[in-house]
C-alpha cells in the first residue's frame, strides 16, 4: 500500500485589527479578528464594530486610517496589526 501525504485545504485568510471611536480620546480601541468563514464581507464587518464597540453615535457606516483619515472601502483594504478608526454618519475627526 502506498501512503499518501494529507492534503491540507488552504486556511482562510484571518486579520486582526484594532479600531477606536471616531473623536474619542480617551476610548483604549478594541481588538477585532476578522476571520473569511465569519466575517465574508464589509457590510457585515462593519455590524461586528457597531456591536463591539457600542458607540455613541449609534451605527458604524465608515473606517478610517487614523493617521490621514482616509475612508476605507473593503475588506482587503485592511492590514493585519494595524489601526483604524471607526465613524457614523459624521467626517473624520484628527485628535491632537
Amino acid at each position: 500500500m502506498a501512503t499518501t501525504k494529507p492534503t491540507f485545504l488552504a486556511q482562510p485568510a484571518v486579520k486582526c485589527v484594532r479600531v477606536y471611536r471616531n473623536g474619542d480620546p480617551f476610548y483604549a480601541g478594541r481588538k477585532f479578528v476578522i476571520n473569511e468563514r465569519q466575517i465574508s464581507t464589509f457590510e457585515a464587518f462593519l455590524k461586528e464594530v457597531t456591536n463591539g464597540l457600542e458607540a455613541p453615535f449609534g451605527a458604524v457606516r465608515n473606517i478610517y486610517t487614523p493617521q490621514q483619515g482616509h475612508r476605507v472601502f473593503q475588506l482587503e483594504e485592511l492590514d493585519t496589526g494595524k489601526q483604524y478608526v471607526a465613524g457614523g454618519k459624521e467626517r473624520f475627526k484628527k485628535l491632537e
